[in-house]
This record gives C-alpha cells, structure tokens and sequence, in this order.
C-alpha cells in the first residue's frame, strides 16, 4: 500500500466515523423528542382526568 492509498483508505474511515456519529447524535435526539412527547401526553391525559373528576363532583 502506498502513501496514497493509506490516505484515501484514512480519509474513508473518518468519514465512516463521522457519519456514525452524526447518527448516533440523531437517534439521541429521536429518543429525547421521543421521551419528551410522551412525557407532554401523560401530562395531558392526567390533567383532563383531574378536570372531569372534579367536574362531575362539583355537578
């Protein structure tokens, strides 16, 4: 292998590094926007159980 080749065949594997990690960057956020949706959505669901219990005591 040549200088050359040892060069391109660096280069290929640091853009495969970065791409891994560009990716794993991604699917972090995925998870957090993920979690945080579903976080937002219990909230929700509890808050209008809450309102409809006290809505049909106050009746």
């Amino acid at each position: 292998m040549n200088i050359t080749q040892v060069r391109e065949h660096l280069h290929r594997l640091i853009d495969e590094v970065d791409d891994i990690y560009v990716l794993n960057g991604l699917y972090r956020t995925l998870l957090s926007d993920k979690r945080q949706r579903e976080d937002y959505e219990k909230e929700q669901q509890e808050k209008a159980q809450r309102q409809s219990r006290s809505g049909g005591r106050a009746r």
